[in-house]
C-alpha cells in the first residue's frame, strides 16, 4: 500500500499546490482520497487521470471537493475517448439532510456513503467508515489489504470516540490545522498537540499531519504531535510518499 501526498493545506492552497487531497495505491487499484482545490492539477504529475478507479469525498467543504466537477468533466471526455471503459465510482459522504448534488454526467457514477457503508472489492480490498465532528456531515476512511490498515479522518475535532475506528492503524492521517495556542474546535478543527493526543490513544504505527494552517512555522506542528506521541511524526509534504 502506498500513500502519496497531493494537497495538504486548509482552507485553499498555498501557490502551486493544493488543499486535501491523498492518492492511495493498491493491489490494482488508484483511489483518490478527497478532491481539493488543486488536486486535479497535481495528480496528473503522478499519474493518468484516466488510471484512477475510485474516488473519495469526505464533505462537501470546497478545500476537499473544489476540484471534483472538473474531474467529472476529465472523466466524461475520457469515456469519449475509449480511455476509460467505465465510470469512475464517486464515494461521496452524505447523509438525509444534505441538499448538495452531484452532477449526473458520463464517466463518473455517485455512491452515497454514510458511516454504516462497507466497500468491498473484488481482491480483498475493504472500506470502511467513521463519523468525524465536524460542522457538516463529514466521514473519516479505513482501508484495509493484506493486513494493512491507513486511516484518513478528514476534517475533526479532537473526539476520543474516534479511537476504535482508529486502533493499531500502520498509517494515520490527521489534521493539524492550528498550533497548540489555538482553540481549534471553536473551528470545527484540532490542534497538533490534539492530533498527537489522538495518535497516542490509537496505537498507531506512524502518524501523517496534514490540512496545514497558512500562518505560523509548520515545523512546529510536528514538535506539538510529538509531545504526544512518541512514534514517527510526519509533517505532509507536496509529492510525499509513504509506503507501508
Amino acid at each position: 500500500m502506498k500513500l502519496r501526498v497531493i494537497g495538504r493545506w486548509g482552507a485553499y492552497p498555498k501557490r502551486g499546490e493544493a488543499t486535501a487531497g491523498f492518492l492511495v495505491e493498491v493491489g490494482n487499484h488508484k483511489i483518490l482520497l478527497d478532491c481539493g482545490s488543486g488536486v486535479l492539477s497535481v495528480l496528473q504529475n503522478y499519474m493518468e487521470l484516466h488510471e484512477l478507479t475510485a474516488v473519495f469525498v469526505s464533505h462537501n467543504h470546497f478545500d476537499h471537493m473544489a476540484d471534483l466537477g472538473s474531474l467529472q468533466y476529465a472523466c466524461l471526455i475520457d469515456m469519449d475517448l475509449k480511455q476509460r471503459d467505465t465510470p469512475l465510482p464517486l464515494l461521496v459522504a452524505k447523509d438525509s439532510k444534505d441538499e448538495w448534488a452531484i452532477p449526473v454526467l458520463k464517466g463518473t457514477i455517485e455512491q452515497e456513503i454514510n458511516q454504516d457503508t462497507t466497500v468491498t472489492f473484488e481482491d480483498g480490498l475493504i472500506l470502511t467508515f467513521f463519523r468525524t465532528d465536524h460542522d457538516v456531515f463529514c466521514l473519516g476512511v479505513k482501508i484495509s489489504y493484506q493486513g494493512k490498515n491507513l486511516v484518513y479522518t478528514a476534517d475533526t475535532r479532537f473526539d476520543e470516540t474516534l479511537v476504535p475506528y482508529l486502533k493499531d492503524a500502520d498509517l494515520l492521517i490527521t489534521e493539524a490545522s492550528f498550533y497548540a495556542n489555538f482553540d481549534a474546535a471553536k473551528y470545527g478543527h484540532m490542534h497538533a498537540v490534539e492530533a498527537g493526543k489522538l495518535a497516542a490513544k490509537a496505537g498507531v504505527k506512524k502518524l501523517l499531519l496534514t490540512h496545514l494552517p497558512h500562518f505560523g512555522d509548520i515545523q512546529v506542528l510536528r514538535e506539538e504531535a510529538a509531545l504526544m506521541f512518541h512514534g514517527e511524526v510526519v509533517l505532509a509534504d507536496l509529492g510525499l510518499q509513504v509506503v507501508i
